[in-house]
């Protein structure tokens, strides 16, 4: 291919990242020509959204893949961790060509130098779970938007600090920021995290074109982060739906007890309610004889 078209966000962290790769293709095939198409994703649109929640479903890479797919570009380039784990089946995974540092850091302050109460940003329900299991005593709070609009939100005191990805920060030349990179035995990174991968049309002469960049080290250590996230996700999936079906079953159960209890107390006063009306039919049909035979009487001027 004599001229390349790479599909990618415009955001500063995306335009870095395929430069990166378009650099690396130049260099791989001398004279090629390499341009970018920017894409606006519904992620960057969404402004209200949860993180988590847009990228499980794809939000942050789907117009990049519609490029690809629809023939606007060549080769897509996303953050790895961004892309959902089953993807289009018309695209393939064509190179992992690099990967920076997986590690999560902190900025603003170091962890431990943060009071009790301090609240720390993060769009991550990975990152808050585990910042809450490693200081209790920390608050949380959701931060969207990019790199830069986060480093901002944390030197106006938005939050107090905050956990970014180191990778990102690399890529930008921005590691001066950095407070604390945290030990990934206590702050476990995200699958894929650090990690660049490129999207082409299956059986495309760019996807043959992408693989000459790809690590196969790379690529096998990335896969097996996938399937695990992958298996981990159907576990809890199975898991969530087991303890669906047993919590609708306990509710079947609840209303059977409910109604059961019920239908006895209905019964139970029904049938206090027969006997005191039994009870009372008896006095008034005895205050009702009493009385006749106290008229009859009277009429025939016979002694009470």
């Amino acid at each position: 291919m004599n001229e390349v078209r790479i599909a990618t966000r415009r955001s500063a962290l995306a335009l870095a990242q395929a430069l990166r790769i378009a650099d690396m293709i130049r260099a791989s095939h001398p004279g090629t020509s390499v341009s970018l198409v920017g894409v606006e994703t519904a992620g960057d649109r969404d402004r209200g959204g949860h993180i988590a929640q847009l990228t499980e479903v794809g939000a942050f890479v789907r117009a990049v893949q519609a490029a690809v797919r629809d023939d606007g570009a060549d080769l897509g380039v996303h953050s790895l961790k961004d892309l959902p784990v089953i993807g289009p089946d018309d695209l393939v995974l064509a190179a992992f060509p690099e990967r920076v540092s997986p590690l999560d850091v902190m900025v603003g302050s170091a962890l431990n130098d943060l009071p009790r109460g301090a609240v720390v940003g993060t769009g991550s329900p990975r990152r808050s779970a585990q910042l809450t299991r490693l200081n209790p005593c920390l608050k949380t709070a959701e931060l969207r938007g990019n790199v830069e609009t986060r480093l901002r939100k944390v030197r106006d005191g938005e939050v107090d600090a905050a956990i970014l990805a180191e990778a990102g920060l690399a890529r930008l030349g921005r590691t001066d920021v950095i407070e604390q990179r945290l030990d990934p035995e206590e702050m476990v990174p995200a699958p894929g995290q650090g990690a660049l991968a490129v999207e082409a049309r299956s059986g495309s002469a760019a996807a043959e074109l992408a693989a000459t960049i790809d690590d196969p080290a790379l690529r096998s250590l990335l896969i097996a982060e996938r399937t695990l996230l992958a298996e981990t996700r159907r576990k809890a999936m199975a898991a969530r739906g087991e303890r669906r079906r047993e919590a609708q079953e306990h509710r079947l159960q609840t209303l059977a007890e409910v109604k059961k209890t019920v239908q006895q107390e209905l019964a139970e006063a029904s049938a206090t309610l027969e006997a005191q009306v039994r009870s009372e039919r008896q006095v008034l049909a005895e205050r009702v004889r009493t009385l006749a035979d106290q008229i009859v009487r009277r009429l025939l001027g016979t002694p009470a």
